[in-house]
């Protein structure tokens, strides 16, 4: 008996020497990777059976779920990574191997991301798919973690925890699981805002640039980041003009991530706009004329993609326009109220990506990816997760964001649904 109780005493000290060691770690690392792999194991489970049950490509058709019948490295890829490779996906890989000559309206896609895929790419000997696969998933534990520590700012670590739930839960919270921009850009934002709230504005101001170099809506980030600098501008006059200089150069860096991208694209001749149009000079900035004359997208007033959405409905109805258009429809309430009750530069930052979001128009699919788009107001998600203090209502929330998951999950990976 003294052996097995010599193992079980050892066996208990381990566990306790890690529960000691997981006890004095961060607390916003903890909670980000627990969240992730539940996520993440969910979402793997869920869309691996759905690309058995309904393969789109050979590939998905020939090897089967269960491990055995491919090499191991081909079937953990067919399992984890093949079923969200969809829509977008191809085209960052695309970029990324052959630069944008791949494909007429490529300039649409800003280049962070395809850069960061070419060059994990290519230490993989090639495996571009498996290194955008990989980038989205450190960055959605990266932003998880950034997003947990800025909100605990100004709340607690419950509503912080709740927050990023509700995010990762959320209807397409799974564009953070997959090989989109998503992740990278909202880790890019809130790690601009938090770096600005710490006093630390060249950081801000890089992420802010990174931003702007992931996605149109990245530029964004320069507005708040103003008003932050504003706020902290009895500190900085309390020692003369001197100090203002390294803040303002830190949000200069913002525009000029975009101008840099603009510039690439003047010389490859996808730049149109009039100096006697404003509205034509914003088109230009959110949409490439070679991206608009590919897929008919352009930029123009809230109400002209509302209209296109409700005259279809009335002519040809389609249940990939409604869902959008209601999720549309209670998520700008819903950011419109988090306007006012929550922090002057996120009320500006989300006022700023509403209209935006609401302005780009897809007269043949209106409001497509919209939902995708909402994604990234933080803010809404913790004016949520302060209504989550009620368990009921935490619970309605999950429950609703649930089934909506599910469905549009598995509707993108059967390709019926662009997030």
């Amino acid at each position: 008996m003294r052996p097995s109780l010599t193992h079980n005493s050892s066996q208990q000290s381990l566990l306790g020497q890690v529960r000691a060691w997981l006890e004095t770690r961060d607390q916003a690392w903890l909670w980000a990777l627990k969240l992730y792999l539940g996520y993440r194991v969910l979402f793997s489970a869920w869309c691996a059976w759905v690309s058995a049950a309904l393969p789109t490509s050979s590939a998905e058709a020939a090897i089967g779920l269960w491990p055995g019948n491919a090499p191991l490295g081909a079937w953990i890829e067919r399992v984890l990574i093949w079923p969200s490779v969809r829509y977008d996906v191809y085209w960052y890989i695309g970029i990324a191997e052959k630069g944008y000559e791949f494909r007429e309206g490529g300039t649409a896609f800003h280049p962070l991301y395809p850069l960061l895929i070419a060059g994990l790419g290519r230490i993989f000997g090639g495996d571009y798919v498996l290194a955008a696969w990989l980038i989205a998933q450190v960055c959605c534990v990266l932003m998880l973690v950034l997003l947990y520590k800025l909100v605990l700012l100004d709340y607690d670590a419950g509503v912080a925890q709740r927050t990023t739930l509700f995010l990762l839960g959320s209807p397409l919270g799974f564009a953070f699981l997959i090989p989109y921009t998503e992740s990278l850009l909202l880790l890019c934002i809130v790690g601009s805002f938090y770096a600005a709230r710490r006093g630390r504005w060249i950081l801000a101001g890089v992420a802010g640039a990174f931003a702007a170099l992931t996605k149109q809506p990245g530029v964004v980030v320069m507005l708040p980041l103003l008003w932050e600098l504003w706020q902290q501008r009895r500190t900085l006059r309390a020692s003369g003009w001197w100090p203002w200089i390294l803040p303002l150069t830190g949000i200069a860096l913002v525009p000029f991530g975009l101008l840099a991208f603009l510039v690439y694209r003047a010389t490859l001749g996808d730049m149109a706009f009039t100096l006697s149009s404003p509205l034509s000079l914003i088109d230009a900035l959110l949409v490439t004329p070679s991206y608009r004359d590919v897929w008919g997208e352009y930029f123009s007033w809230p109400w002209e993609n509302l209209f296109f959405a409700l005259e279809q409905m009335q002519t040809r109805p389609y249940f990939y326009l409604v869902v959008n258009t209601c999720i549309m429809a209670i998520a700008t309430v819903l950011v419109l109220y988090t306007m006012l009750r929550t922090r002057p530069s996120y009320a500006i930052y989300s006022g700023f990506l509403l209209l935006m979001n609401l302005s780009i128009v897809y007269p043949i699919w209106p409001y497509m990816g919209i939902i995708r788009r909402y994604t990234i107001i933080f803010p809404l998600f913790i004016q949520l997760a302060l209504w989550g203090k009620s368990r009921w209502v935490t619970a309605v929330i999950l429950i609703v964001n649930t089934i909506l998951w599910v469905y549009i999950s598995e509707a993108y990976v059967r390709m019926a649904f662009v997030p």
